[in-house]
């Protein structure tokens, strides 16, 4: 138990060494006052004043005495993992950084900008044991998300307070520190702000170790050691809260540990400090962290215990939560702490992996299709049209596919994690309809890859077969390759080995050589329509070009028909052929050899004339998968081989969804080039098209228009972030249905798909009201959230744990242009739990004028640009109206969402001026001006108008019945101010003027001299 020095001048007013007397006495323990270790007095210092001030006064300080006091018990004796913790605290936050300070830039902001390090300080202030509940805070913020974390939290303290008074029941010995802290009342609200000052710090402390944390999640998430606790729930978390602090502490003591479950990795991720490790996999290895508040014998050693090598149930924390919903069982949960953090960029990674899914590839083909997409780009972008709107989409893949190093490691490259994340869990973000096919977009494809050739050449296509024969691993004697051509009046039949093999077992004699020679073997003949064979030009050239390529071939004719395969079944998916008298390669035991297509293997492969026929007793384990994966190696051939660009270009703008393929089907015979000047030799050319020859087309569609949809909002959640630079996003977006957003414009919901492919992404930016953004925003920070735009109509702001998101007509001067997207990101909060978003009240109150004619004053505008607002600032602040926001029923006691009613104040030199509603602004009809004029600018005013210097707010407020010039010229605080008052005291004939020259009364006179002359009364300058 930790020690519990003399607390009397904090708890009591006398020391009352009457226990009994203690007891009865029914204290608030949550006013207890602690002296912080020294290793936390930095975290004090670099707090915001405000924060500093709930942490010690507040009602944070007050959970935190209340928990500590509560659990004081169960806590073992850890000043070295204390003494360390703050030290690490104190230097994460004194990053500028991770902890940067608030500045006149972010407006009424500027108090809650910096890194929330609340609760650390008001578990410092309090008892010793604070801060090791402070410690479980963060595991829990680790491995779960905010409702089920305050409900485990409800859960404990639940059960904790249920054992003590079972104790008193029972006459035990009870602390009666303990006692008097099972009479205080902890609610669910303030185990709430508890878990979200908590998840907002690991937030920012993950930033600050970004290089100790990512190693050590690759490490943690490679090592299958599971959770091992049995019990209740809080038995669970209990016991890998106490057994990771001792495991920490001893490591400190320098006294080398072993892993005995789960909850120690997560614990040392949560709490920021590396030990060096052993790691036990196939190999022992050693990982230096290099932590230096670890002593050099501090080795941690893990992946020696229990292992589950077969799923991940046993490395996710399961627990039953008896205080999650009102209604119902205890309700099973597994811990999350897999969904990382990314940024936005990083998300195309993870939906690289998600297309490559849908594809139904295998993982083993993953690092061969990151090399395929690098270079699709390299050859895209190669051509003119790389900057068409159509292709946006996919360069953005190809950019992702670039930014990986080295994806041939999955095991050390934390992008190529992400691509098999999103490989393995985002089956839903394009949409949870059918397959996306063909893969690779048809460029794969046998058929695709001969027509943007241009031509027909089989040997490309043999090549081809041959590639993919090889892959999926069949031997010589396991498979054919096959073509099959309607000409003229019959049918030219060629079949041919698929590996080089000895002369003699194609011919059947014995080698008369020392040392066989070994190549490949062909076999032609010419069927006439009435199916009997006959001889045809074709045979003898084709055998000529065979045997000059340096491979076997026989004339099969009606003398040896026995050697000519015979076709039972012609249907393309379903090829079927007998060989009767085989060579003694392929020969069994007095029985016609039998091989068979795999069914859709044509459509896999794309080879409407070729096919690749195994033979039938081998075809066991082969798929129409492995064929459709294995066609990337001659496929990134091909695109090594300085392919012609712009057919390439062309083959996309023809994608179609599939009600479109006869359409594109018409459409895509255009693509190939005009047949190169060849001779007469049937083998150098390619063999006369049937109609038939063009069904693969119906192949090429490649996506439904929810698929589209959902890249086009990925695009546009893309140029939302690139404002955003220092904001991240929740992995767990890769489980939402991007197509069902609600921040997706309407239009382009509505839009066709041939509309949607050519649609500019950027241009449709500019048209994103600001309550789709916020939208957008909310989905991708939680990663759940989909909210009905509608409800967002006046949002100004938006908080969530560690960020604040906030509408650049709140943070900008009123002239700047504030079309599409236009959002800043400040890191910081509110100090409230869940996702906020900032309302202005229905009615912000202005200042009354006063009635002192002492405070009548007139200056006549001298024409001169100047500031003299420059007291007036901007600052926020909360009432009491708080309401959840509805957006999807659950049953859970915790909400999530909500609006919040939020003031924003004018302050003159700290007196209250007005409550502002920037959202005002856009209601009214304020006009902007900026003069590009050759005038002379040092003109009077003109003496017909009666010109007065607005230089004091009570002047704004009450103002003089004349022309009035706010002189506040640089202040954008102040400009926001007075444009915004103006327009809720509805004063329509107002204008803010830009630039720091005089103002050219010549100019502004001829624009207001219509429909009358009249200037405008409130020039902003």
């Amino acid at each position: 138990m930790a020690s519990l020095s003399n607390i009397n001048a904090s708890l009591l007013s006398a020391k009352n060494e009457n226990t009994v007397a203690l007891v009865n006495i029914n204290l608030d323990v949550s006013w207890y006052r602690g002296t912080p270790p020294v290793e936390f007095l930095p975290v004090g210092s670099a707090l915001a004043p405000w924060r500093k001030t709930e942490a010690e006064d507040g009602e944070l300080h007050k959970t935190a005495c209340r928990l500590g006091f509560l659990f004081n018990e169960l806590v073992p004796e850890t000043p070295n993992l204390i003494r360390c913790y703050g030290t690490r605290a104190s230097e994460i936050m004194n990053s500028p950084n991770i902890n940067p300070r608030g500045t006149w830039e972010d407006g009424p902001f500027r108090d809650f900008v910096g890194a929330d390090g609340t609760c650390i300080w008001a578990a410092a202030t309090s008892i010793p044991a604070s801060l090791n509940t402070f410690l479980l805070a963060c595991m829990l913020a680790r491995a779960w998300d905010a409702k089920n974390a305050t409900s485990i939290w409800a859960e404990l303290v639940h059960e904790r307070i249920a054992h003590v008074q079972a104790q008193l029941n029972m006459n035990k010995v009870v602390n009666p520190h303990t006692e008097m802290a099972i009479r205080q009342n902890i609610s669910r609200a303030d185990l709430a702000k508890w878990d979200a000052s908590a998840r907002a710090w690991l937030r920012r402390a993950d930033q600050s170790m970004v290089r100790y944390h990512d190693q050590f999640q690759l490490i943690m998430n490679n090592v299958k050691t599971p959770f091992v606790d049995p019990g209740s729930t809080f038995e669970k978390v209990t016991r890998g809260w106490i057994r990771s602090m001792k495991v920490l502490e001893d490591l400190l003591r320098n006294v080398p540990q072993e892993v005995p479950d789960r909850a120690v990795l997560m614990a040392i991720s949560a709490w920021h400090l590396y030990p060096d490790l052993l790691v036990c996999q196939d190999k022992t290895t050693k990982v230096t962290l290099g932590d230096p508040l670890f002593p050099p014998a501090a080795i941690l050693t893990l992946g020696l215990g229990l292992r589950d090598s077969r799923r991940d149930n046993l490395c996710q924390w399961s627990l039953a939560l008896s205080h999650l919903r009102y209604y119902g069982g205890p309700v099973k949960v597994r811990s999350e702490e897999g969904f990382q953090r990314v940024n936005f960029q990083d998300l195309w990674v993870v939906a690289l992996g998600a297309l490559l899914r849908q594809w139904q590839l295998p993982s083993s083909s993953l690092e061969a299709s990151i090399i395929w997409f690098k270079r699709l780009g390299e050859v895209i972008r190669t051509s003119s049209a790389s900057s068409s709107p159509e292709f946006s989409w996919l360069l953005k893949f190809c950019d992702a596919a670039s930014s990986i190093d080295r994806p041939d490691d999955m095991e050390s490259d934390p992008k190529m994690q992400l691509v098999h994340l999103g490989w393995w869990k985002a089956t839903r973000l394009f949409g949870s309809g059918a397959t996306i096919q063909p893969p690779y977009f048809g460029l794969c494809k046998l058929s695709v890859i001969r027509e943007l050739q241009g031509d027909d050449d089989l040997e490309l296509g043999f090549q081809y077969i041959r590639e993919i024969a090889s892959q999926i691993n069949l031997q010589p004697e396991d498979a054919i390759a096959v073509y099959s051509h309607k000409l003229d009046d019959g049918t030219y039949v060629e079949w041919a080995t698929i590996l080089p093999v000895d002369d003699h077992a194609v011919r059947g004699l014995a080698s008369q050589s020392k040392k066989a020679v070994k190549a490949n073997a062909r076999w032609v003949y010419y069927q006439r329509r009435d199916y009997h064979l006959g001889h045809h030009a074709i045979l003898d050239e084709r055998k000529r070009h065979i045997q000059e390529l340096g491979e076997i071939c026989t004339i099969v004719s009606k003398e040896n028909i026995g050697q000519a395969i015979a076709f039972e079944q012609r249907n393309i998916d379903a090829m079927a052929v007998t060989w009767d008298q085989p060579p003694p390669l392929f020969k069994e035991a007095n029985i016609a050899t039998r091989f068979r297509a795999l069914p859709l293997g044509t459509t896999a492969l794309g080879a409407t004339d070729f096919r690749l026929l195994i033979r039938e007793t081998r075809l066991e384990g082969k798929s129409t998968r492995a064929l459709a994966s294995h066609g990337l190696k001659p496929g990134l051939a091909w695109l090594n081989n300085n392919p012609e660009v712009d057919a390439i270009v062309r083959h996309f703008k023809l994608l179609q969804p599939n009600y479109d393929f006869e359409e594109s089907k018409a459409k895509r015979r255009k693509i190939v080039r005009e047949p190169r000047n060849v001779d007469n030799d049937a083998y150098s050319r390619p063999l006369n098209s049937s109609k038939e020859d063009s069904g693969h087309l119906r192949n090429l569609w490649w996506a439904s228009i929810d698929f589209l949809i959902s890249l086009r909002a990925l695009e546009l959640a893309t140029i939302i972030y690139r404002q955003l630079p220092t904001a991240t996003v929740s992995l767990k977006v890769i489980d939402q249905e991007l197509s069902k957003a609600h921040w997706i414009p309407a239009r382009l919901k509505a839009i066709q798909f041939r509309q949607a492919l050519s649609m500019s992404v950027e241009d449709e930016s500019l048209k994103l009201s600001r309550r789709n953004v916020f939208a957008a925003i909310a989905m991708f920070e939680s990663g759940y959230l989909n909210i009905d735009t509608e409800q967002l109509n006046e949002v100004v702001a938006l908080c969530s744990e560690d960020s604040i998101f906030v509408s650049g007509i709140l943070l900008s001067d009123p002239v700047t242009e504030c079309s599409g997207i236009n959002m800043r990101h400040l890191v910081g909060n509110i100090g409230q739990a869940g996702m906020v978003f900032m309302v202005a009240p229905l009615s912000p109150q202005i200042r009354a004028p006063k009635y002192d004619a002492r405070r009548v004053r007139q200056h006549t505008y001298d024409g001169k640009c100047a500031d003299k607002f420059k007291g007036t600032s901007l600052h926020l602040s909360f009432t009491d109206w708080k309401a959840a926001l509805d957006w999807n029923y659950t049953g859970e006691i915790d909400q999530q969402v909500f609006l919040m009613e939020s003031v924003i104040s004018v302050q003159d030199k700290g007196q209250w001026v007005a409550d502002i509603d920037v959202l005002e602004l856009e209601r009214s009809d304020f006009k902007v001006i900026q003069f590009s004029c050759d005038c002379y600018r040092d003109a009077p005013p003109p003496a017909s108008e009666d010109i007065l210097s607005l230089e004091t707010w009570e002047e704004i407020l009450d103002p003089p019945p004349s022309i009035g010039v706010i002189r506040s010229n640089g202040n954008w605080v102040a400009r926001l101010a007075a444009i915004t008052i103006l327009a809720q005291q509805s004063h329509q004939n107002a204008v803010v003027l830009l630039g720091n020259e005089p103002i050219c009364w010549k100019c502004l006179e001829d624009l207001f001299s219509e429909p009358e002359p009249c200037f405008p009364s409130f020039m902003i300058h």
